[in-house]
């Protein structure tokens, strides 16, 4: 008996080094590394897709490289230095991996770097499982001060949730009763996938992070923080997509989209704003 409380007097550490997140990480970099050097330099690797959805693999491929690969190093390796502000970037960015590389595991024809794109998806949802696992999420809530702009940050998340759910809903029950769906520059299988991923990840991560974090529950300040970090990452992927389709001549593809622009400013400022505010 007296060694049973001895034991359950025994501090918990809040600061411990998530070793499993770590090597699965480091997985996801190696393979992250390859599929995106690979996408940007073998010829004609995405040619059995459409014109859009080969341009937007090869832009995604560039904005994972030049930001996601040296985000997730400098995040793992400051987090192992005791950062609590790259923790939540880890974590966001890991989110990153399993919402980019469905696309390319579902979405993209079969191509030469499928086993790649796999490990990259694979060791991303066991990694962020795994950061999740060896997180203590009380301890992190407790450490953003008083002027955390809880609300203002919870209100982003769930409108973005809601226009979402709204716009895809709206889509599919248009083309449930009409058979037709004009996209614009995209194409229907292509926004089929995108549809999916968003309505069964995203828009409900978003939702419960700003539920959560209006709430004020500890998870919410995580999952919020996380979530901007994903968000920003996504919408750099999706400017770069931009700058692909409109040079391989996609019909209505923008070199610069002003909403997606808005969009991501406004998810870096937001998670600036809940970074800055954890001690």
């Amino acid at each position: 008996m007296t060694t049973t409380l001895a034991r359950s007097m025994t501090p918990v550490r809040t600061d411990t080094t998530p070793r499993t997140a770590t090597v699965l990480t480091v997985v996801v970099i190696v393979a992250v590394t390859i599929a995106s050097i690979g996408g940007l330099a073998v010829h004609g690797l995405y040619t059995d897709d459409t014109a859009w959805a080969t341009a937007a693999l090869r832009g995604g491929d560039l904005a994972t490289l030049l930001l996601v690969v040296p985000g997730l190093v400098a995040a793992v390796v400051l987090a192992r230095r005791g950062s609590m502000r790259a923790r939540l970037i880890w974590g966001g960015l890991l989110g990153y991996g399993i919402y980019n590389f469905a696309f390319y595991v579902f979405g993209a024809a079969f191509n030469d770097l499928f086993l790649a794109h796999v490990v990259a998806l694979s060791a991303s949802v066991f990694a962020l499982i795994a950061w999740a696992a060896e997180l203590d999420a009380p301890a992190i809530a407790a450490r953003f001060d008083a002027r955390t702009p809880r609300r203002a940050v919870a209100i982003f998340l769930l409108a973005i949730a809601a226009v979402f759910a709204i716009l895809w809903t709206t889509f599919s029950l248009t083309f449930a009763v009409t058979g037709h769906l004009t996209l614009g520059a995209a194409t229907l299988p292509g926004m089929h996938l995108v549809f999916a991923l968003d309505l069964s990840l995203m828009v409900p991560s978003m939702a419960v992070g700003g539920l959560w974090l209006w709430r004020r529950k500890p998870w919410g300040y995580v999952l919020a923080t996380a979530l901007c970090v994903f968000g920003a990452a996504y919408q750099a992927n999706l400017a770069a997509a931009g700058v692909f389709q409109s040079n391989a001549g996609v019909e209505g593809a923008k070199v610069v989209d002003p909403m997606g622009v808005g969009v991501l400013l406004a998810f870096v400022v937001a998670g600036f704003a809940m970074l800055r505010r954890l001690r």
